[in-house]
């Protein structure tokens, strides 16, 4: 029963590996996503089933060790949990939402991942198998990359970008998965005797090396130079007796930094421009990055985490965050560069959401893990290699992620590389090579405690009621957790469509979905509520007035629920005022409008710096007689930012339904002695202004 549970084990986990490949376009929302989590989330399931009886029948071999590397990761689990339930949204942080689906339900499993492949996983052949297993799945997600590249860029909707997404769906994931194939090949390679076998991962390595540089990702690329820096350096560490090996080395330094050097000096030229991900690395200045939206995000998180130090603000809830803290000078990007739900950071992202404790214990992770390394090597004779590339991965996954976040493909190749870590460290025992590393030849007697030694403690036998129990106990899990999500996911999706092509079908399965008992049902509302906004807005008359008014009726009562579940979440405010208003329009009761008015001033509340929202509630407050409050947020939100043209045009707009042309021609002329450039709106309203100005001061003529 033991060998049998155990292979079990390992096949799951070995079919994790594919969950990169997990993807569904046709039947999720957030497809490259939603079940890719799903897909893993009941793979662990399942692993914490058979885990649960491995320790059952010999607790002592199963248990977790006592490491270093194993506490550390026990207290970022701790973290993330005091966090989400100290923070302002605890049931975003536990659930997350579907374009991340990254709360604590999901890392849990992530950490359980860790343990049970340190607990299974037990000597070099098991971890070599591993990780040619993860190294031939990473590489169909890399040739899916190769191919949109240089066959077809719609692939996958990858929508004809130069930048590869493959079946992660974002360029960005791509890099980081492909910079840990880079070093797991590279392991593979320099520890394979058979030619053949050499060969086969080379290919492999070039694949991952292709995948990380058509992925543009500029990341992904400094964490490769700091990974093959580290390693450099720890290389000239381990073979402190091989002079001619540290010469080498040390001119591989030198010459990696001069192409380095000839790179930046050259950037300009299209030759270094073209070069994939390198030419978009080397041209980016640190005036550049100071000057970009993200740099804001990164201020904002560091400001909002002096506000709550110790927590944070919880996991998943930078948003509110940003919110709080929200510039002015955001819109200088866009719209779309006003809405941050990370700060693309993990270290001043952690820093926000989960505070000191959790930055902590995050920077512990890789600190523990580049200790525990060189301690094994140095007391135990850890094989270098092992020791050279396992550290030089982690430097570089940090590095990487300085300007983005894990994901769900990056946290399984994370959790994979800290299990293959930590057994390696606590089980390590010296390994004669025969290649060009000096390895010990022998074992001092000190260094037995660190042998492998099977495991004298008595099995105990299970029968078949345990078994059965954890096996119903795990297809519940599965079932509620798992399945139910993912039923009203493509439910959802259905709901959507339908919305599109038959409104008045669509209310029956709406109300059916709506009543799906899923932990995402708050996505739900907010997906299918803003989908219903748009239909209502735009095309009430094809759809008539009563399914029109049955429509709104659910969406508006579904939205409300939305706000009771996440007050700070604006977006919900937002939505909501747009449905108050389309009702008013529906039902004829202009108190709606009111309604509407009162959602956006809770927003604001909550981000009162945030132009979209002032904009829609200054033109409300207009239509409802409040001109003088409308005109005063509008003129301190010039104050607040003086390059916005909307905040001009909407302010002359104000003054000119008011009667009050002198003031608005005033507004003209200040937006263009601040070189304001007009969008197509701000022009229609400029000339619908200037010219009712001219109509006015012409003579009338009168007729004899």
């Amino acid at each position: 029963m033991k060998r049998n549970l155990e292979i079990a084990v390992k096949i799951l986990i070995y079919a994790t590996f594919l969950t990169p490949l997990v993807v569904i376009p046709s039947s999720f929302i957030f497809p490259f996503i939603v079940p890719k989590i799903l897909f893993f989330r009941s793979l662990v399931t399942l692993m914490l089933g058979a885990y649960a009886l491995l320790l059952i029948i010999n607790w002592q071999e199963y248990k977790p060790k006592f490491t270093a590397l194993n506490l550390v990761m026990a207290a970022f689990l701790l973290s993330f949990t005091i966090s989400t339930f100290v923070g302002p949204d605890p049931y975003h942080s536990f659930w997350d939402n579907h374009e991340r689906m990254l709360g604590l339900f999901t890392i849990f499993h992530y950490v359980a991942y860790y343990f049970i492949a340190t607990a299974v996983f037990k000597n070099w052949t098991d971890w070599k198998w591993a990780l040619v297993g993860f190294l031939s799945a990473g590489s169909l997600v890399m040739l899916i990359g190769i191919f949109q590249k240089i066959a077809d860029p719609n692939l996958l909707l990858n929508q004809g970008s130069e930048r590869v997404n493959s079946s992660l769906g974002n360029s960005i994931y791509v890099g980081g998965y492909g910079l840990f194939l880079c070093f797991v090949s590279y392991l593979l390679y320099v520890k394979e005797k058979n030619t053949i076998g050499k060969i086969a991962i080379a290919v492999a390595g070039v694949l991952a090396a292709l995948g990380l540089f058509y992925s543009g990702t500029r990341g992904s690329m400094l964490g490769l130079l700091a990974g093959i820096g580290t390693a450099i350096i720890g290389y000239i560490i381990v073979l402190k007796e091989n002079k001619k090996a540290r010469y080498i080395l040390s001119g591989l330094a030198v010459f990696g930094c001069l192409v380095v050097a000839l790179l930046v000096g050259f950037r300009s030229t299209d030759f270094v421009k073209n070069i994939p991900a390198v030419g978009r690395t080397v041209n980016t200045s640190f005036t550049d990055l100071k000057n970009s939206p993200r740099w804001i995000a990164w201020e904002i998180a560091v400001e909002s985490w002096q506000e709550k130090p110790f927590f944070g603000w919880g996991p998943n809830n930078y948003f509110y965050a940003f919110n709080a803290h929200y510039r002015a000078r955001s819109l200088d990007f866009g719209y779309g560069e006003t809405w941050f739900d990370n700060a693309h950071n993990i270290i001043v992202n952690t820093l926000a959401v989960q505070g000191a404790f959790g930055i902590i214990t995050y920077l512990a992770i890789f600190a523990v893990g580049i200790a525990g390394l060189f301690y094994a090597w140095k007391r135990s004779g850890l094989e270098p290699h092992i020791v050279v590339v396992g550290m030089a991965f982690l430097v570089a996954h940090l590095v990487g992620n300085v300007t983005v976040f894990e994901n769900p493909t990056s946290y399984l190749y994370f959790m994979f590389w800290l299990a293959l870590i930590n057994s390696m460290s606590a089980h390590c025992h010296p390994e004669r090579s025969e290649g060009s590393l000096k390895v010990a030849n022998s074992i001092d007697v000190h260094n037995k405690k660190n042998l492998i030694i099977p495991s004298t403690s008595i099995n105990r036998q299970i029968g078949t009621g345990i078994v059965g129990t954890v096996a119903v106990a795990c297809l519940i899990v599965i079932f509620l957790f798992n399945i139910q999500p993912a039923r009203a996911n493509t439910s959802t999706l259905n709901v959507l469509r339908l919305l599109q092509q038959n409104p008045v079908l669509a209310i029956i399965e709406m109300k059916k979905v709506l009543a799906f008992s899923s932990p995402h049902i708050d996505d739900i509302r907010a997906d299918i509520g803003r989908s219903a906004a748009q239909l209502l807005y735009s095309s009430r008359d094809k759809i008539g007035a009563d399914a029109s008014k049955e429509i709104w009726e659910i969406v508006y009562s579904e939205l409300k629920k939305n706000l009771t579940l996440h007050p700070l979440d604006i977006r919900n405010q937002i939505s909501l005022s747009q449905l108050a208003q389309i009702g008013a329009d529906i039902t004829k009761d202009n108190n709606y409008y009111l309604e509407a008015e009162g959602f956006l001033k809770d927003a604001l509340r909550h981000s009162p710096k945030r132009q979209q929202i002032i904009y829609s509630l200054s033109g409300l407050g207009s239509m409802l007689g409040k001109s003088a409050e409308s005109i005063a947020m509008l003129e301190q939100s010039i104050t607040d930012n003086s390059k916005i043209a909307e905040g001009y045009w909407r302010l002359a707009l104000i003054y000119q339904m008011n009667n009050q042309p002198e003031q608005a021609l005033a507004v003209i002329n200040r937006a263009n002695e601040n070189q304001i450039i007009w969008d197509e709106q701000g022009n229609q309203v400029v000339a619908q202004i200037i010219m009712a100005q001219q109509q006015a001061k012409a003579p009338v003529i009168k007729k004899k």
